[in-house]
């Protein structure tokens, strides 16, 4: 006879496996079992967490709360500023010619420097001059060059002794004596790097070598650079205008003299200018030739303007002030203890630059600009985000979104901390830039952007 067993009839069975049938069903799904167990007690921990973010949020002081703000609507002034005297001590770089800008002007460089001696004179009694020759190395050259135009330099003897202690400005009269002579340029290709060699007159070794105990270099008041002390270097208008620059970082500025003797025959005495020569150059500005219309409106007005400017050689700067970072200060610092419950995450600046798709383009505008402070000792400091790395600060022009941006955030930092007076910067080029930036700002169509995030603690 056939009859239907039904499961719990198993249990009857002589077998062990069959016998515990409730028992052999986990044996072989138990990791199925386990796994269903641990997601359900995993459910139960997450159902009982607090956001991560709150934890023990409410059993913190007050004090020791961190609040963090942003804002981008802190006033940002900006004013073109002009300061016609700088310090130009010993630079990199000596600058011959002129350059102009229909929105900047004209502006002209040339520079001082003294003489100094390789080796002392031979000896060798009566001599001849033979020949001078002026050997000068220029870094480059700028402007408007061609085959046909001839542009002129001439030398002055100047009548001053040139001290190394001593502070020489911009503006300085030269104190120009006795002049050399005018002398032609060979034709300088563009954007060149080369050796002028330029004839001079014999009369001019006959000078430098007339008493031959002089031509010392025993680094005392009677050594050859009292008896000469030294030349001024300018270029002489022409109607295309050209800048060259000098680099002194080897003998690239040498006057040669070749002369003969009974002793030695055919020989060559040489005075050149160094990086050991005291050297200073000068600027000068005109902006009135600017063009009518495109030119500077407004300089040392306190008048703030669309535009600011950044000319090459120290010309105009533009000073940026931001007000309410005083407003920031008196927040974040005690006013009884002057110690400070903030941190500053970001302070940045962004400008827009100004381009005419002519002389402004974004493949013609300078690749970085510097940003300066002054101490309460009135010594120009480069602000301290520079000092933290180049491309922290950055600073440099950004050709896809047309800007330039400034990170100053341990700039106000220092602020707050006390160890800076004032909230303004300058701007400035780095030595041996000659092109010039203008930018928005104030009341224009892309005014400044000042991005500022703090912590308050």
């Amino acid at each position: 006879m056939l009859m239907p067993i039904t499961i719990s009839m198993t249990r009857f069975y002589h077998k062990l496996n069959l016998y515990r049938r409730f028992k052999s069903v986990p044996h072989h799904n138990s990791a199925i079992f386990f796994t269903a167990s641990l997601l359900i007690l995993l459910f139960s921990l997450y159902s009982c967490e607090e956001s991560p973010t709150n934890i023990g949020i409410d059993m913190l002081p007050g004090k020791d709360t961190v609040y963090i703000k942003s804002t981008d609507t802190l006033e940002v002034n900006a004013y073109t500023q002009f300061i016609d005297s700088t310090i130009t001590n010993n630079p990199s770089y000596s600058y011959l010619g002129r350059l102009y800008d229909p929105y900047f002007g004209d502006t002209k460089n040339d520079f001082v420097g003294q003489l100094r001696l390789l080796k002392k004179w031979p000896g060798g009694g009566a001599f001849t001059v033979d020949s001078v020759r002026l050997y000068m190395i220029i870094a480059g050259a700028k402007g408007r060059l061609d085959s046909t135009t001839v542009h002129q330099i001439s030398l002055f003897e100047i009548n001053e002794y040139l001290n190394s202690s001593v502070k020489y400005y911009s503006n300085r009269d030269p104190r120009a004596g006795m002049n050399f002579g005018t002398f032609p340029l060979p034709v300088i290709p563009k954007d060149t790097s080369d050796t002028f060699i330029i004839d001079l007159p014999k009369s001019v070794g006959q000078y430098l070598m007339r008493d031959t105990t002089k031509l010392t270099q025993d680094d005392n008041a009677n050594d050859f650079r009292s008896f000469f002390n030294g030349l001024y270097i300018k270029m002489e208008d022409n109607s295309n205008p050209l800048m060259m620059a000098i680099n002194f970082s080897t003998a690239n500025f040498v006057i040669r003299v070749f002369y003969t003797n009974a002793a030695s025959g055919s020989n060559s005495f040489e005075f050149v200018m160094s990086t050991s020569s005291v050297r200073y150059n000068r600027y000068d500005y005109d902006f009135t030739t600017a063009d009518p219309v495109k030119g500077i409106k407004h300089i040392n007005d306190g008048v703030k303007d669309t535009m600011i400017y950044l000319q090459a050689f120290n010309g105009v700067f533009p000073q940026i002030k931001m007000p309410d970072l005083n407003s920031i200060k008196k927040m974040l610092v005690d006013s009884v203890t002057n110690k400070c419950y903030g941190s500053i995450n970001k302070a940045r600046l962004t400008f827009s630059v100004f381009l005419d798709d002519d002389i402004y383009k974004t493949t013609t505008i300078p690749p970085q600009i510097l940003m300066k402070y002054t101490k309460s000792d009135t010594v120009k400091y480069i602000v301290p985000d520079y000092q933290v790395g180049a491309s922290f600060y950055d600073g440099t022009f950004n050709s896809t979104k047309k800007t330039y941006s400034f990170n100053l955030a341990s700039f106000v930092q220092e602020y707050l901390y006390g160890h800076i007076s004032d909230p303004v910067v300058e701007m400035y080029f780095q030595e041996g830039e000659y092109r010039n930036a203008i930018m928005k700002a104030n009341s224009s169509n892309s005014p400044v952007k000042f991005e500022f995030i703090y912590t308050r603690f």
